[in-house]
This record gives C-alpha cells, structure tokens and sequence, in this order.
C-alpha cells in the first residue's frame, strides 16, 4: 500500500523533457523545518476534471497513490478519486499510509531518531515506465520513543504498516544546485510489524545457549567428600608411642 490524502496548492501545469503534462502541486510544510513538499499529479478519470477547472493558487483534496521516482528523484502521484476544492484555509491534511518489507536500515547516529526504508508493490503505471515488478522504495523517520521501540521491533525482511505524513528536505550541494529528498515521518504510535521479531528470538536464543553452557559448567566441578569424624571421638598425635603405657 502506498497511499496520500492531503490538502495540496495547485500550481499550475508542468511538460517534462519526454512532452508529457502534468499538475504541479505541493503540500504546504506544518512543521519548523523542511520545506512545502511537491508533487506532480498525473491527471486521469479517477480525478475528474482538472486542467480546465482550477487555477493556479487552487487549494484542493488530493487522493491517490504515490511513486518515488529513481530517475529524477521526484514524487508522482497517480489520483484515485476525484478532485475537491477546498475552501477552507485552515483545513490541513497530509496523510500517507505505507505497507511493505523493511528494506534498508542505515547505521543510527542519534538515540532519539531511528530511520530506514520500506519497499512496496503498486499497480503498473505506463505513464511512469513503471510495471508491477518494480519495487517502490520509501524513506522513513522515526522520533523520541516511537524511535527507540521501532528500533527493538525492525529488521530487514520483517513486514510493516506506517501511517505517517510526507515532508521535504532541502540543501545545497556542493556544486551549488539545491537537492531534495522525500520523507515519511511515523506518526506516533500509528505502525505494527507482522511476523517473527528476529532481534527478539535471535536475544532469547542467546540467553538459552548461555544458560545451557552455564548449566554443563557446574555438571562438571569434581565434589570432594570429606570424611565424617565424630565430634565425641578424642584422636592423639601420631608421635605419642602407646605400647609402653600399662593398661
């Protein structure tokens, strides 16, 4: 699954170098940093009227599937229900659900911030040069405690559903052109992972073999008994010579 909702600004029309058309929108940025997030809304039946209809500055609901794209690093998204003008500025949505296998997870350098990638399928997309063989890779951040229980639940492989919501960052490259890279950051509490916690099972099976070792050391120690000698019994010193002493 790999599916937004949000409030969205539409910007205007946009023909890339292979001559296709499409919406250029963003979702304005809710946060203290990152950057309005944009996006290009390949327009179909599902939306509805589109082109004609909105002008630039338009805030609408957008609907639909997203898809990362490697080549040009941008953000498609192919709409699965109709346009709808929204009217109320202060009506902000930005809502994306991912399910998937964890793909990657990189070497942490904060405790309080946990990342990786989940890896989904979507539906075939000739518009894009995308097919259902192709895997879609998305970035995900975690924070503070979420952070930290994500850490212990995830692995590579394990199978995961995160709704979180889309963000933008921005910086300047060295050769002084600006990148950007898309996000998913976990809302809090909003995941579950399916199937066996390796992390987990892997610490239990350690336990185990530490516990077994420990138990066949202390099998092993020799046990000395000691020879029982009566309190009652008076022994003489083995120097005393008892054969010249009359009875």
């Amino acid at each position: 699954m790999n599916t937004f909702l949000g409030t969205v600004i539409y910007k205007g029309e946009r023909f890339m170098d292979n001559g296709l058309r499409f919406m250029e929108m963003v979702v304005p940025n809710t946060g203290s940093s990152g950057s309005d997030v944009p996006l290009l809304v390949v327009p179909n039946r599902a939306a509805g009227e589109n082109f004609d209809v909105f002008q630039p500055g338009a805030r609408i609901l957008l609907g639909g599937r997203l898809y990362p794209n490697k080549q040009d690093y941008k953000m498609y998204v192919i709409p699965n229900q109709q346009f709808v003008l929204v009217n109320d500025k202060n009506l902000s949505i930005n809502k994306v659900n991912i399910s998937g296998s964890v793909g990657y997870i990189p070497d942490q350098t904060k405790d309080d911030l946990f990342t990786f990638t989940v890896m989904c399928s979507a539906p075939a997309q000739v518009v894009l040069d995308h097919n259902w063989d192709d895997s879609l890779s998305f970035r995900m951040e975690s924070w503070g405690e979420d952070a930290r229980r994500l850490d212990k639940m995830l692995h590579v492989g394990r199978q995961v559903s995160v709704e979180g919501i889309l963000r933008y960052n921005t910086w300047k490259a060295q050769d002084g052109n600006m990148r950007g890279s898309y996000q998913v950051r976990v809302r809090a509490g909003l995941y579950a992972a399916f199937g066996k916690n390796k992390k987990l099972v892997n610490q239990q099976e350690n336990s185990s073999e530490t516990s077994v070792k420990k138990v066949e050391v202390e099998a092993t120690v020799p046990v000395v008994t000691l020879p029982f000698v009566s309190a009652n019994v008076e022994t003489c010193p083995s120097s005393v010579n008892l054969d010249n002493i009359p009875f």
